[in-house]
């Protein structure tokens, strides 16, 4: 495996981002830590990113933000939507643009699974990514780690390398934190949504939810398809619901809940007098504008999408970033739609 700044960095016992600045020649350090990296860089045989040492004299002041494909429009989430806000207000504010890199639905059907983004960086049509969350496929595909070792690339989701800049929303702590709420109110048989996304969170949440709840019965459901008729929604509850007894449901976020209420009211069945409701919100007290007003965790994505734009454009300029690591926290709203039994 070829040596990467960070194997640099270690053995000169300084930060990427020093290592980066000392061989731009744009860093002020002691000479004692400059010998060290060009010791270091020695012992490796190691030749510096082109597109990295570039970055100072060839900047684009562009910066790619990165989706994959998983069907549908990047715009039916409101996740990504809020997503893109806060990303486009930190970009905004730095004299920053965006580019949207969106994949073909195809993509995983390629004999040759080169990712779109990887052209950008190569061509240095960007100055850095915003990877906005991999298939299961990708987590340990080559080019993935690749790019994380050798360009600015924040990733954003579940830390999945152990090297790179990252920003996390907790999505399996507050999955968790959903299913036990309704436990909390006599909920045995729970129904729990969840995307194609984050099938390899499932396991987990799982795990942990019958460490946590031992009478628990968790029935899950890949939601994909929801938005286009009612008519999968309708028979998921009527299955779930009338037919198997779940007497509470777990919606990954508002517009899916919003979806699910309507199958509910279309078989008659009553929230939550008959059935609880609980969801994630992307987007604060939106949860709130429906009848009944939905219980929610609220997930500060757009929050999430500044900071992931801050820590890279921090890292591009050559500011060492204060954590590599950062774990946004979620908030639960009560409202109306649960009731204990």
């Amino acid at each position: 495996m070829e040596p990467s700044i960070r194997d640099v960095a270690r053995r000169a016992g300084v930060s990427a981002a020093t290592v980066s600045r000392i061989l731009n020649g744009t860093a002020a350090v002691s000479e004692k830590k400059a010998q060290a990296v060009r010791e270091a860089v020695e012992y490796y045989s190691y030749e510096p990113n082109q597109f990295a040492r570039g970055l100072k004299k060839q900047s684009s002041r562009m910066i790619g933000v990165y989706f994959p494909a998983v069907g549908g429009s990047v715009f039916d989430s409101s996740y990504n939507l809020e997503l893109l806000k806060g990303i486009e207000k930190s970009l905004r504010n730095r004299d920053y643009s965006m580019v949207l890199i969106s994949e073909n639905d195809d993509y995983w059907q390629r004999k040759k699974k080169i990712p779109k983004y990887l052209e950008y960086l190569r061509q240095k049509k960007i100055d850095g990514l915003l990877l906005s969350g991999l298939p299961n496929q990708a987590r340990d595909d080559q080019v993935f780690h690749q790019i994380v070792e050798e360009y600015p690339v924040v990733y954003i989701g579940k830390r999945v390398h152990k090297n790179g800049l990252n920003v996390y929303a907790q999505f399996e702590q507050y999955s968790v934190k959903m299913i036990r709420i309704l436990y909390e109110q006599g909920h045995r048989k729970i129904l729990f949504f969840i995307s194609e996304m984050h099938r390899n969170h499932l396991e987990a949440i799982r795990r942990q939810a019958h460490e946590q709840m031992p009478e628990l019965e968790l029935c899950s459901v890949f939601s994909e398809g929801f938005e286009k008729t009612g008519t999968e929604a309708r028979s998921v509850i009527e299955t779930y619901v009338r037919g198997q007894g779940c007497t509470a449901v777990s919606a990954r976020g508002i517009f899916e809940a919003q979806i699910l209420l309507s199958a509910c009211a279309q078989l008659q069945l009553k929230v939550p007098e008959q059935v609880s409701v609980i969801s994630a919100e992307h987007s604060r007290n939106e949860g709130a504008v429906l009848y009944p007003q939905i219980s929610a965790m609220y997930v500060p994505v757009q929050a999430m999408g500044a900071g992931a734009a801050e820590l890279l454009l921090d890292y591009i300029e050559g500011k060492e970033p204060a954590e590599h690591y950062i774990e946004y926290e979620t908030k639960y709203m009560e409202r109306d739609s649960i009731r204990r039994i």
